[in-house]
């Protein structure tokens, strides 16, 4: 079983129900082992033109990771094209962690990330 990282990211004016069908999708590829509810970020980069929907999924799969990552890059391309919300993101999704080994650097060390996985630490803790 391997485990992945992932976030999702949308500021469209349909964001919530974006992060709905990525986060449903990728529950469809594995088992969440742990998730955050959806949650506001300012932008980070050049070109963003609106606060961010953020979510953060601990997915465990029997997916390998490039697998992985083509289904979630074919899936985020298909929806952009369908949205066409320029200059808004209908949804990203970034695999950041593949068993514990970070693949997107810029992603692991950006505010929305560190944010998404501050508030998973918070929900273990609360649950404990």
């Amino acid at each position: 079983m391997n485990r992945a990282t992932l976030c999702l990211g949308a500021n469209g004016p349909d964001a919530d129900a974006q992060i709905a069908r990525a986060a449903s999708l990728l529950y469809a590829m594995g088992i969440a082992a742990a998730s955050t509810m959806p949650y506001l970020t300012e932008p980070e980069f050049a070109g963003d033109v609106a606060p961010y929907l953020n979510m953060i999924i601990e997915l465990d799969t029997e997916l390998e990771y490039e697998e992985l990552l083509l289904n979630t890059k074919h899936y985020q391309d298909e929806t952009r094209r369908a949205a066409a919300c320029a200059p808004f993101v209908a949804i990203d999704i970034d695999l950041v962690e593949w068993n514990g080994t970070v693949m997107r650097p810029t992603d692991a060390t950006s505010r929305y990330f560190r944010k998404g996985l501050e508030l998973l630490k918070e929900q273990v803790t609360e649950n404990s």
